[in-house]
């Protein structure tokens, strides 16, 4: 054998052992990498950096909502521009996370590119846009309404499967929209609408001078305001059996009396003539009472709350008298006239005020929070059947005896 043939048969064999030798420091190399980025080595650094990568991608990301539908009569939504930004919605909405856009414009991106479009359920699908023309796999429908089922405008048998989120009153919604907040005065926390509110204990005595100077000067029962007077709750029954114990003032289409809207006096007659407000709603359905509970409470008078709520969830112990917690009329009419001529106990019903206070929010914070929260891209979830989740949670039955 020639010494050229031994000479590239033992390159051939470098050759061949160098490569094998790559071949195995390359594998020792994935493998090493694929231990030391193991979970059960780096479980905390590999959360790490997702969360990392999350973090700024939600900073560099906006999200974008689109209102379908006006609110009665209302293409904003009771906001300030057509467009809102998000130095809107942290300035003037004072959202805490406000990376989102809010538009009733729907040229303002091509359809397809909503985040978010919000359906109002009180009224009926536009006659010029009664749906969108197409719908991208990462939008979310949102059910939008703050009225009782009761007045929902739409056919919801034919929009199972339609919507991904709720945007109501009800505190089992994925955006709660109440009518009103009790915030803590030391922390400014959101204490109430809430399924568990942590409340105070009120005081063994209370005294509030403005209060029980006031009460001095009353010399009114009760006043209700209304326009709405046959009512599924039958609250108009209840009114009525009332004043066949005590004298109650109705005001609006369904009594005798008026006070045109805006007049301020018609506030500041709770505050000077009357003891009680009747806060009475027309649905008896879960955790529903509306913006005339709020008002009163404002006011220095005491509601007297008639609905299908829990409203230990929703207002401070001995801050109304709920007349579903009594069995007859006669009863609640014996304790409110009791209630009446004891200023200790009439004035006890405000303490509340020394710890809390009301505040309201936009849903459009909470909604916008809720689009940036982690995984709510990656995740998609659907109400197969929107009219019994909605409908369900009303009754028609009260449980004081009418």
């Amino acid at each position: 054998m020639s010494m050229a043939v031994r000479s590239g048969r033992l390159v051939c064999g470098h050759r061949g052992a160098l490569l094998l030798l790559l071949l195995i420091l390359a594998g020792t190399l994935v493998i090493l990498h694929r231990i030391v980025q193991s979970p059960l080595l780096n479980q905390y650094e590999i959360l790490q950096d997702h969360l990392e990568r999350q973090q700024k991608q939600n900073a560099r990301s906006t999200r974008t909502i689109l209102l379908w539908s006006e609110f009665f009569g209302d293409p904003r939504w009771k906001l300030s521009w057509d467009t809102l930004g998000p130095q809107d919605l942290r300035d003037d909405l004072q959202c805490p996370v406000y990376q989102c856009e809010v538009t009733n414009q729907h040229d303002f991106l091509p359809m397809e590119l909503y985040d978010a479009i919000v359906f109002h359920a009180a009224e009926m699908f536009p006659l010029l846009r009664p749906l969108p023309s197409q719908r991208s796999p990462h939008q979310a429908y949102v059910f939008a309404l703050m009225e009782s089922p009761g007045e929902t405008k739409h056919r919801l048998d034919d929009e199972e499967g339609f919507y991904n989120l709720t945007m109501t009153y009800r505190l089992d919604s994925d955006v709660v929209w109440p009518y009103g907040q009790l915030l803590d005065i030391e922390t400014d926390a959101v204490v109430a609408p809430s399924a568990s509110p942590y409340w105070r204990k009120p005081p063994a005595s209370f005294n509030d001078s403005v209060v029980w100077d006031l009460w001095s000067g009353k010399t009114k029962m009760a006043a209700w305001f209304v326009s709405h007077c046959e009512t599924l709750s039958k609250r108009e029954i209840l009114a009525e059996r009332l004043q066949e114990f005590l004298p109650v003032d109705i005001y609006g289409k369904c009594g005798t009396l008026s006070c045109d809207r805006g007049d301020p006096r018609c506030d500041e007659m709770l505050d000077t003539d009357y003891l009680f407000y009747l806060a009475f709603e027309n649905s008896l359905c879960d955790d529903y009472v509306t913006e005339k509970l709020f008002d009163a409470l404002r006011r220095n008078i005491v509601p007297v709350v008639f609905g299908g709520a829990d409203y230990s969830r929703i207002l401070p112990p001995h801050s109304y008298i709920d007349a579903n917690r009594f069995e007859t009329v006669q009863e609640l009419a014996q304790y409110l006239n009791f209630v009446a001529g004891d200023p200790e106990e009439y004035v006890g019903y405000f303490w509340w005020r020394t710890h809390y206070r009301l505040a309201s929010t936009s849903p459009f914070c909470d909604l916008c929070a809720r689009l940036h929260a982690p995984g709510s891209v990656h995740k998609t979830q659907f109400y197969g059947d929107i009219q019994s989740w909605w409908f369900n949670s009303c009754r028609l039955k009260s449980q004081i005896h009418l």
